[in-house]
């Protein structure tokens, strides 16, 4: 998928969401935010989050692999590093890491030891807050088990290990739940784009099948509305 057709499928989805209002409310609950807190965003993406929390701490530091990203985050004002976790070395450690639906794309092999190196650059008393999709709730994640079904793709949610290494740290565990509410049916579509790049060829192939299944989210309006649950581990040291 080239970026453009990512970028604004992706803004899309932004626009359609109300995570980031549930995200931050949730952090400002469970997380001090204030000028003494030095916060690392490890995966920043387009910001989102970054750029509200920024304006609550002493410093910031988003690592982001992503080159597109990246550039967007220099123009918000906010250090980065356009690299991955693995690769990095830093000099500090931080109060609060942020680390929002990345942990799951780590290697298998890594994953564990990629979070225990977040562990070790954490100040005492600070916090690590890992986001992911759960592996079976919500209808995002019932139309994405849909898709691999159609592809002949056995897909392991890596969510249920991912649980057995965080309960090996102290932390509070949280369902968050958020909405994507889309106009239309082919505005969702529009908005699964960013999320099945990697099977481009097969998403519009199948896009009929995934246009007849999304019909059931449809309200009297025709507007279609996704639930996303997220699973919110927040680790202490």
């Amino acid at each position: 998928m080239n970026n453009r057709i990512y970028k604004n499928a992706f803004n899309l989805f932004l626009k359609r969401t109300n995570e980031k209002e549930v995200i931050i409310k949730f952090i400002e609950k469970n997380v001090n935010l204030d000028k003494t807190v030095n916060f690392l965003d490890i995966g920043g993406g387009d910001g989102s989050l970054a750029t509200i929390i920024a304006k609550k701490v002493n410093n910031i530091l988003v690592i982001e692999p992503n080159k597109y990203f990246q550039k967007h985050l220099k123009g918000k004002g906010l250090k980065t590093i356009n690299n991955k976790w693995e690769n990095i070395n830093l000099d500090k450690k931080f109060d609060f890491i942020l680390a929002a639906y990345v942990v799951t794309y780590f290697s298998p092999q890594k994953r564990e030891q990629l979070i225990n190196k977040m562990y070790n650059y954490l100040n005492p008393e600070g916090k690590i807050l890992i986001l992911s999709i759960d592996s079976n709730k919500g209808s995002w994640r019932s139309i994405h088990t849909y898709f691999y079904k159609l592809i002949g793709l056995n897909h392991n949610s890596s969510d249920d290990k991912l649980k057995i290494i965080i309960n090996k740290y102290p932390n509070l565990s949280k369902q968050l739940k958020t909405k994507i509410i889309a106009k239309d049916v082919d505005e969702m579509l529009n908005i699964l784009t960013f999320d099945f790049g990697r099977y481009a060829k097969d998403f519009i192939k199948f896009k009929p099948n995934l246009k007849k299944y999304l019909e059931k989210y449809k309200n009297k309006n025709g507007e279609v509305m996704l639930e996303m649950v997220h699973n919110a581990y927040l680790i202490s040291k």
